[in-house]
């Protein structure tokens, strides 16, 4: 796979992704979606029920294209609906929500943030060369852009916002800086001595036990477990210290008592147990600069 061109990975990996998540697999759909003719579109899926996933697709008649052989397994992806997801938005540049109406499903759209990119291209830039970069950043505390000097390592998606991770020169410790509060161009500047490795809370790991509301009832959590597959009513994920708390906010697990109380709001909760696990990364700290609090 690895001398493969990208292109032809990406093509073979949307053919298992469109049969596993589909059940039928056409030409046209290769064609339409890559640009590719409907000679190169039957190779691509035959070289990928060749060589990459032997006889896993059995050419059915009847429904004019390709069907799951029986025992299938994905061998180019990891068999989550989020990938299938995030093809079908990115493989047609379309709203989420109007995309999927088409494919009998439906889905809420979330906002698009003002992210330019000419801020992406220089983030991007700086992570990779390890330079500093001059930008001019509002947040909650300061509305009104002000310069700062900062030391990106990693761009970072939260599943509702994209953020970097860097360091910053006039805080002095590592803090997330929203893409879409950078305005103008940022500059790209000298070479840095802060990167990723020097970040105590990226480069440290923690496991974080999430379980049903206690405040529900017995049935109640029960389905709530089965939702989220757990073991024992537990479901422990690990996670970078430095992104513990956006991890609690894409499940909308509740930290506090206060939040467990909204038990419909907040179905699961961190394990009491755990929550001392967050306290070098709370909310209210003077470690970020994202207002993350708030999605």
């Amino acid at each position: 796979m690895s001398a493969l061109k990208y292109e032809v990975v990406l093509r073979l990996r949307t053919i298992e992704l469109i049969a596993l998540w589909e059940g039928r697999l056409i030409t046209n759909q290769l064609s339409d979606w890559f640009g590719v003719s409907r000679q190169q579109a039957s190779a691509d899926i035959n070289r990928y029920n060749s060589e990459i996933n032997p006889n896993a697709l059995i050419h059915d008649p009847a429904v004019k294209g390709y069907v799951l052989a029986p025992g299938f397994k994905p061998v180019l992806s990891s068999g989550h609906i989020n990938e299938y997801m995030v093809l079908l938005d990115s493989l047609n540049n379309q709203p989420m929500a109007q995309l999927l109406e088409g494919h009998n499903a439906a889905s809420v759209q979330l906002p698009n943030r003002a992210v330019r990119p000419d801020v992406v291209r220089a983030a991007i830039k700086a992570c990779r060369q390890k330079l500093q970069l001059s930008i001019h950043y509002s947040s909650m505390e300061n509305p009104q852009p002000r310069q700062r000097v900062i030391a990106p390592h990693t761009l970072v998606y939260t599943g509702f916002r994209w953020h970097l991770r860097a360091w910053c020169y006039s805080r002095e410790d590592f803090r997330d800086f929203l893409l879409s509060r950078i305005y103008f161009t940022p500059e790209l500047q000298q070479h840095s001595d802060k990167t990723a490795e020097h970040d105590t809370l990226w480069q440290t790991d923690i496991q974080l036990r999430l379980i049903p509301n206690l405040l529900l009832n017995a049935e109640q959590r029960a389905l709530v477990a089965h939702d989220y597959a757990m073991d024992n009513e537990q479901l422990t994920l690990n996670v970078r210290q430095a992104l513990a708390h956006y991890t609690l906010q894409r499940y909308q697990a509740a930290i506090t008592p206060d939040e467990a109380k909204f038990c419909k709001q907040y179905p699961l909760q961190l394990h009491p147990d755990d929550k001392q696990k967050l306290k070098p990364i709370a909310f209210n700290s003077t470690n970020t600069e994202s207002d993350n609090a708030a999605i």
